[in-house]
């Protein structure tokens, strides 16, 4: 049997001690990597290459710069040999919710901006061709479930096909899309695959705020291990972590602690939201850096939907 005793964590991440937990001293410093968050999202950076495979990063826009944080970022890549091809991302918040259901939603959401556009006469003769689930296989393995929404349209006397691709993942939409003129459409079939594969392993969204969950930090009773499924001290989310105690009973501070929490964030970021100090990269020759920043009314008390 294991044993453990909770901390009393920082007033300001509002986390109460539960009944019954044994508590430390008052006197409990603050643990490292802590800090107050003022909603479930506090801010977002996207993280975009400027070369993703056969593609360069060509324009980018934060729509919050114009007052409309909830449209995301947007960005533009030219894909080499295959200029003609406009080949556009956007990643705007989504909320939490179940991935079927999000990508229902993602697709309804762009069908009604095609609608706009046909309102508007920007497009005119639209034709949809049927929407399909999409399997993009990533770098590590893994796979990222979407949706395909093949359009034919014209636009500004030009008739374009394009191909756009929804996806839901760490609190936001992924919306890629591919465009050409539809003379050139057997250039999507070479391309596409190639491109989406590459955009969602090369482009990173980062948030750092409460993420709507609770931090948990237990201290173990000396002597004592986790449990099973957290032999390393750290939960799958990262969001439980299981300190090993001093001798003052506290817990016991170095770089066996420093290991620990830089696990808890990297798990916490592999859902793409941590709670703990995130220190976003820098903008350089070789990436972009896109910054949203939150109120905590913009989320609420936990992701809207």
């Amino acid at each position: 049997m294991w044993r453990w005793k909770r901390i009393p964590l920082v007033v300001a991440l509002g986390l109460a001690t539960p009944v019954g937990a044994q508590e430390a001293p008052d006197a409990t410093p603050v643990l490292p990597g802590l800090q107050a968050h003022r909603g479930v999202i506090d801010d977002t950076w996207i993280i975009a290459p400027k070369h993703l495979g056969n593609a360069t990063l060509v324009a980018v826009k934060n729509y919050a710069d114009e007052g409309d944080i909830a449209a995301g970022v947007s960005l533009r890549y030219r894909i080499d040999h295959a200029e003609w091809i406009a080949a556009d991302v956007f990643i705007y918040p989504a909320g939490d919710g179940a991935p079927t259901d999000m990508l229902k939603r993602a697709a309804e959401d762009f069908r009604e901006s095609v609608a706009f556009a046909e309102r508007q006469e920007i497009y005119r003769n639209v034709w949809w061709g049927d929407t399909s689930p999409y399997v993009a296989r990533l770098a590590n393995g893994k796979t990222l479930e979407g949706r395909f929404l093949p359009l034919v349209f014209d636009a500004q006397q030009d008739m374009l096909t394009s191909r756009t691709y929804l996806f839901y993942r760490k609190l936001y939409f992924t919306k890629i899309r591919l465009t050409t003129p539809v003379g050139a459409v057997d250039s999507l079939n070479d391309n596409a695959d190639r491109f989406v594969r590459n955009l969602l392993d090369g482009v990173d969204v980062v948030s750092e705020g409460g993420c709507g969950k609770k931090m948990d930090i237990s201290v173990l009773a000396s002597g004592q291990s986790p449990p099973p499924d957290m032999a390393d001290g750290v939960s799958a989310d990262g969001f439980h972590v299981m300190l090993p105690t001093g001798k003052a009973g506290l817990p016991a501070y170095g770089p066996a602690m420093e290991k620990t929490l830089a696990l808890a964030a990297k798990r916490q970021l592999a859902t793409g939201c941590t709670s703990l100090d995130y220190h976003p990269p820098l903008q350089d020759d070789t990436r972009t850096v896109l910054h949203l920043s939150f109120q905590a009314s913009d989320w609420g008390a936990a992701p809207k939907q």
